[in-house]
């Protein structure tokens, strides 16, 4: 098992990515940058997900390709339209699993968390 080295290190004891089994498991990437969560929208705040999950992906040589799994957490159920509206822009040649589960509140009060699993034998499209 092997941990990422590269960027920004977390701010809580957490590992941000982890190798293991031919598999890289990624914690769950909030809207932050630079240490301040993005609230200009829920757009917005996604996309930033989106760009923290890209950043750990190319630390690996892997993109968003290489995604099977994805938990979603919303602290707001209304905000599922949104949510797909921004994911189906990552995932283009097809899918990854994904759960989605409603909570009562998220770090820094993001509205959106991702946890992802990316299959590092997959073949990128």
């Amino acid at each position: 098992m092997s941990t990422t080295e590269k960027g920004a290190a977390p701010a809580v004891p957490i590992s941000k990515a982890l190798v293991s089994n031919g598999f890289l498991f990624i914690s769950g990437q909030i809207g932050s940058a630079g240490g301040q969560l993005v609230t200009t929208s829920f757009e917005d705040e996604v996309k930033q997900v989106f760009a923290n999950i890209e950043a750990i992906l190319q630390e690996h040589n892997l993109t968003f390709s290489h995604i099977v799994s994805v938990t979603v957490y919303l602290t707001d159920m209304r905000y599922f339209d949104q949510l797909n509206a921004v994911y189906q822009n990552y995932f283009t040649d097809r899918f990854p699993t994904r759960t989605c589960i409603a909570v009562a509140g998220l770090p820094k009060q993001a509205r959106v968390e991702l946890t992802t699993m990316a299959s590092l034998e997959l073949k990128a499209s």
